[in-house]
Order: structure tokens, then sequence, then C-alpha cells
């Protein structure tokens, strides 16, 4: 990967373009299936294909925290949130053909003293996109704008049976810190999730 200390502000490395638009980076990827994803903060702008997105993941997949019911903001107010967006506190999109199909957040406590060292990750990723490398790409530049913005610890927790996702989270430095039980309750059925962390 190339180092952001380079000068200029659009280089290309291994199918890999680090590209400065409105004074907002932005990658670009060429996937395994030839398309071109882009990855960003995400914007205002992006609220309502945001929503769509993750509504849509949720009818997917049972291993996020909502499911078919759905995530429970309107557009004004995911705008709202965007808006709050910090260097503690951001989300990645993902997109493919100007549709967002992926997200990653960092979330912390900023406020308090003794937590604002310390972030909560989340990732999000569409059916469609699983196996392009769409959840790497995003791992990769969340740790660093985390990092950027001062971090120095990430947690996460994800179910104990979701493997695939904690391969990905092991692949990237996470270690398995702990259990939550009975963390979820779907459908009836109680499902534990590891907490997992790892310094940046």
């Amino acid at each position: 990967m190339v180092s952001s200390s380079q000068s200029s502000p659009c280089w290309v490395q291994y199918g890999f373009f680090n590209t400065i638009v409105g004074g907002m980076t932005m990658k670009e990827y060429i996937l395994k299936n030839g398309k071109k994803l882009v990855i960003k903060l995400a914007e205002e702008k992006d609220a309502e294909g945001l929503l769509i997105h993750i509504n849509q993941a949720g009818r997917e997949t049972d291993f996020l925290g909502f499911g078919k019911e759905g995530y429970d903001k309107n557009v004004e107010q995911e705008k709202a949130v965007i808006k709050s967006f910090t260097p503690k506190n951001f989300m990645l999109v993902a997109v493919i053909d100007g549709e967002i199909i992926a997200s990653c957040s960092i979330g912390s406590r900023e406020e308090r003293v003794r937590l604002k060292h310390m972030g909560n990750l989340g990732i999000c990723v569409q059916k469609k996109a699983w196996g392009l490398g769409v959840g790497n790409y995003l791992m990769e530049y969340v740790l660093e704008k985390a990092k950027e913005g001062g971090l120095t610890k990430v947690n996460l927790d994800v179910r104990v049976d979701n493997e695939k996702a904690i391969h990905l989270y092991e692949k990237f430095g996470f270690e398995k810190e702990g259990t939550i039980k009975k963390c979820l309750l779907i459908d009836g059925i109680y499902y534990d999730n590891y907490i997992m962390g790892r310094e940046v």
C-alpha cells in the first residue's frame, strides 16, 4: 500500500487509487469482478442511500444488530447523525456504480476523558458485494482513519457463529477479549457475541 506522505494527490499502485476531491480523500479500488469501488466518508447527501443500504443488508442476514424490521431512523435523522461526525465518530461508505453497497463506522465516547481513546467498530456489507474484498478494503481504511483521529484502541462485537466475520477481524489483528452471553434475541433464540479488540 502506498504511503500517505507521497506528494501527489492522486496515485495508483496494485489497482488502488487515492484521490482528493473537494478536500475530501476517497479511495478507489478495482474489484475482482472488474467494477470500481469508491470508499469515502459519509456526507449528508448520502443519507437516503445509506438508509436504503442498511435496510437492505438487514433483510439479508441475521448477523447484524437489526434485521428485516429495519433501521429506526428517517432521512432527516440520518442527516443529523452524519452532520455530527468528528474524527473519532465517523462512517465510511462503499459505492459501486453510484450505489452504497457497504458501510463501516467508528463510534466513540469522546466526551468522556477516560473513554475517548477508544472506538467501537461496526461494518455492514450487502450480499451482492460479498466475496469481492469490500470488507477488507473498508477495514483497512477505517483503521487508518481511526488512528488519524487520535484513537488508540478499537473494539467490536460479533456473533460467535459468524465465522467469516471473525476470520476477517482476526486477519486485521483483532483478538477475542470476552463473550457477551445472550447478546442478541432473534425469533425467540438467544445468541452470544464475542468482544474483540486491537490497538491502532
